[in-house]
């Protein structure tokens, strides 16, 4: 449900949005299928401005240290709310599992990338996600 529907009708819907700025699930596909990201991010946003210009209760979120307050403060909201939480745009959504082919073609991509200047974006990609693996 949009927060503009919750509004229409005066429901007290909250909507929690994770927002990082790219359509993250359709880079990751296009690197499991070989092909480097195109056309997948868009501006930055703000949502909450956005909600809170319709006439709800809009919250953004830019510090991780501050989502357990925006989050008491959001659902406290008697009306209809918009909490919007600033993700990192390099975090990866990971399947449940990881086939040969898929492994074979993100090696793909990273090679690509790295071979036409983007060792940068690499970089970024595996501090974003090395932080994640689960340590013994």
């Amino acid at each position: 449900m949009s927060v503009a529907r919750a509004l229409h009708h005066d429901l007290p819907v909250k909507v929690v949005l994770f927002d990082n700025s790219a359509l993250g699930m359709a880079d990751l596909e296009m690197m499991v299928a070989g092909y480097p990201p195109y056309g997948t991010t868009y501006p930055h946003t703000d949502y909450a401005a956005i909600a809170r210009a319709a006439g709800a209760h809009g919250v953004r979120v830019d510090d991780p240290e501050d989502v357990r307050d925006a989050l008491r403060e959001t659902l406290a909201h008697d009306g209809p709310a918009l909490l919007d939480l600033v993700t990192d745009p390099n975090a990866m959504a990971m399947p449940p599992r990881i086939t040969g082919r898929q492994l074979a073609g993100f090696a793909t991509t990273t090679s690509k990338l790295v071979l036409t200047g983007g060792v940068g974006r690499m970089i970024d990609l595996a501090r974003s996600n090395l932080r994640n693996i689960p340590r013994p």
